[in-house]
Parts: structure tokens; C-alpha cells; sequence
């Protein structure tokens, strides 16, 4: 007799392959179907719109007159890292900081850390310590030349650390008043859960912020090094997990590296699939970079979502960079994006979307890949019933299967 814990997770397998059969019967369907962009009621907060730094060393015309133009359009939060640029854009972040004469008060500074010398993730990288992760963390603050960052977080898991360590050292950042709060980038939810049933059990401050992948593009493999995705429509259950214990979602490359941009880049007749199977190219090359974006982006359901997008942003009078990120924020108020700019144009176009939002039948259609009236109708049922709780959480982590109700290949859209 099967336990409760396999009964749930074969249940969600076979939900996943109902929902994949059911794509591929309404994968050539030519139906139109109506939606549209909304006016919200009120201005959506700036602090779900993070600015990041990552391309801060690069920018025409210098870091601080793009710096000066994001805060006077409203952007207060701002992204960075440690391994961006090696340090350069925390230092250019705190150069302008310390002589732009905005009140640090008015700012929530976002950095991450954990990785030492490791540029791409390399699960190989020497073991992050409590000494080490304090050294990053104070090499960064004296960067950005301020005493404290509102949130820090760990820039890659290390599962050779038990979960339970890390929650201990970035308590003892949070008691040293280095830190407001912290987070996690790149976790998986079994790690997650147990860091905050461990926080909880020691009565210590829980994460309140993951950073996971987070797009409109379905990425169909990890996109970069020990990297976690939430954007496959199966992990709507996860993201509403967040929700309910209080934890913020703030998701990178939300314009899928300019996929969900520019409805012209690497357009379907153009891009070389026999090359995605090919030997990879070395690491940290322009080359490696490039088929690692392809190989997870350039899907036919993706194509077939910025189709939909680029019509929808058509319609609306919208971009289709916009509309991307509408769809991202329409996963909840807990959800936040990250949202890069090189120049104040892109800052104009990103801020301008607080005062909209997808209504259901967009964000339906964007999910399902499809304009099909009756399949998005019976995707979107069937996803709004996927929960997660405590219990689905435990199998998952005990279950060695390859197979995960949480990966992209549970996306009932991207195979087809």
C-alpha cells in the first residue's frame, strides 16, 4: 500500500502529464482569444521594481548620471553582488553613494555574497565559512560605503553546508547590525523549508527573501551554473508557498537575457538547434554564455509566449519588454523583479509599468502558450489548484527520483 507521501507526489507527476498531454492536442490550435492590459487602481510600489548594477561598470556616460536619473524617477532598491564585475559595481555604487547626497535612509541596498573568488557558480568552489562570509560581507560594505545593506543575501547554495549553518551565520550578521534581513538567491524550496523550520525551531530570524529565475521564457535546462528557476507554470505552488510564509520573490533575468525584449532577437528560422546538443564551449566565453541563453530560452512554447506578448504589448501600446514584466509581477505582491538599464529611456519604460497590470485572461495566455480559449481555460484550472504544503514538501525532499514536480519538465507547454 503506498504512503501518503508517494501517493501525493505521484498524484502531481501525473497532473504534470495530463496537463502535457493536453498541450500537445492544442499545441496547432488557431483560436483567438481577448485580453488585455489594465490600469491599476493605485500606482503598484516602487520597491517591487529592483534596479540591478550588474552592467553599472558599462554604462554611456557613467554609472552616476544613470544612478542620479533612477532615483529621481522613483527607483529606491538597487541590486548587487560581490561577484559582479569582481567588486567594480559595488565600488561604483559606493562612489556615487557618498558624494550624490541622497539620504541613505531613502535607499534599500540589496548585495549578495557567499561564492569567494567563484565568478559562475561551480559547485566545485571552495567551501563558503562563517569567516569567509563575514569577510565578503565587510568587503562589500566598505565598497558601497555604508555600515549596514537592508537585505543580504547568499548568492548560490552550497549543499555541503548543512541549512542550518547558514541560518546560524546570517543571524549573527543580522545581530552585529551588519544586515537588516536576509535571503537566499539560487535555493532550492526543500532548503529553504529547512532553514525556516530551523529558524523557527531556534527562535531565530527566518529568510524572508529567495532569488530564483523568474521570467515569461521558460528556461527548458538550468540556465547558468547551480542556478534555480520558478518561471515553469508548475511552480505556481512554490511561489504561492512563498506568499504564505511571508517571503519575498524577487526574480532575475526577467526579459530572459532581451529574449522577452526585443521580438526580433534570435528569431526562430535563425538559431541553430543542432549545436544546442554540441560539446559546451568554456566557461566564462562569449560563445558558452550565448548557448547556455539558447539552449533555455529558444523553445518553441517561448517563441509561441513572446508571440502572445508582442501582440498583447501591440494592442496596449505597450512594449514588449513591459508586458514581460507585468506578467512576472502578476505571480503576487510578493513577487519583485529586477530590472536592468543602461540608459534613462529604459528607466522611463520600466517605471511606467506600476500603473498597470495583465488582466486574468493575458496572464492566462501567456502561461498556457496558447490563444486557445478552451485549453488556456483548462491549464489555468488546473494550475490554480496547485498547491504546496508541508507534507508535499517533505516527500520532495526525501524522494531521490530524477523526476521533480518542480522542474521545467513538468512544464505543460515547453515540449511541444
Amino acid at each position: 500500500m503506498m504512503g501518503k507521501y508517494e501517493e501525493d507526489y505521484r498524484y502531481g507527476l501525473s497532473r504534470a502529464s495530463s496537463l502535457l498531454c493536453i498541450a500537445v492536442l492544442a499545441a496547432n490550435t488557431a483560436t483567438s482569444s481577448a485580453f488585455s492590459v489594465v490600469e491599476t487602481p493605485a500606482p503598484r510600489s516602487m520597491e517591487q521594481l529592483v534596479l540591478g548594477t550588474v552592467a553599472l561598470p558599462n554604462v554611456r556616460g557613467g554609472a552616476s548620471k544613470l544612478l542620479d536619473a533612477a532615483v529621481e524617477r522613483g527607483f529606491c532598491r538597487f541590486d548587487l553582488a560581490r561577484t559582479y564585475g569582481m567588486g567594480q559595481s559595488e565600488r561604483l555604487f559606493g562612489k556615487w553613494l557618498e558624494g550624490s547626497g541622497v539620504d541613505r535612509s531613502t535607499l534599500k541596498l540589496v548585495t549578495k555574497g557567499g561564492m569567494g573568488d567563484d565568478k559562475y557558480g561551480n559547485p566545485d568552489r571552495p567551501m563558503c565559512t562563517r569567516e569567509s562570509l563575514r569577510s565578503e560581507l565587510t568587503t562589500s560594505l566598505e565598497a558601497l560605503k555604508t555600515d549596514y545593506v537592508d537585505l543580504y543575501m547568499l548568492h548560490r547554495d552550497d549543499p555541503r553546508i548543512p541549512a542550518e549553518e547558514f541560518v546560524d551565520w546570517m543571524n549573527e550578521l543580522k545581530r552585529d547590525g551588519l544586515i537588516r534581513r536576509w535571503g537566499v538567491s539560487n535555493w532550492s524550496l526543500r532548503r529553504i523549508h529547512h532553514a525556516c523550520a530551523y529558524a523557527d525551531k531556534t527562535g531565530q530570524e527566518p529568510l524572508t527573501a529567495t532569488s530564483p529565475q523568474l521570467s515569461l521564457a521558460v528556461p527548458s535546462n538550468e540556465i547558468w551554473p547551480s542556478t534555480h528557476s520558478v518561471s515553469c507554470p508548475s511552480k505556481l505552488g512554490e511561489i504561492n508557498w512563498y506568499r504564505d510564509h511571508n517571503v519575498e520573490v524577487m526574480g532575475w533575468e526577467a526579459l530572459a537575457k532581451g529574449f522577452m525584449a526585443v521580438p526580433t532577437l534570435w528569431r526562430q528560422h535563425e538559431i541553430h538547434y543542432s549545436t544546442f546538443h554540441g560539446p559546451d564551449a568554456d566557461a566564462g566565453t562569449d560563445t558558452w554564455r550565448l548557448q547556455r541563453i539558447q539552449r533555455a530560452y529558444c523553445t518553441p512554447a517561448n517563441y509561441r509566449r513572446r508571440d502572445i506578448a508582442a501582440r498583447l504589448a501591440k494592442d496596449s501600446g505597450l512594449s514588449l519588454a513591459q508586458v514581460s514584466l507585468l506578467y512576472c509581477l502578476s505571480k503576487g505582491e510578493h513577487v519583485s523583479v529586477l530590472v536592468g538599464a543602461d540608459q534613462t529611456s529604459h528607466l522611463d519604460e520600466m517605471a511606467a509599468i506600476r500603473n498597470f497590470a495583465l488582466d486574468e485572461e493575458a496572464t492566462d495566455c501567456l502561461t498556457a502558450a496558447s490563444m486557445d480559449p478552451t485549453f488556456v481555460s483548462r491549464v489555468a484550472t488546473e494550475l490554480r489548484g496547485w498547491t504546496m504544503d508541508k507534507d508535499d514538501i517533505e516527500f520532495v525532499q526525501m524522494s531521490r527520483e530524477e523526476e521533480d514536480l518542480f522542474s521545467p519538465e513538468s512544464d505543460p507547454t515547453v515540449l511541444v
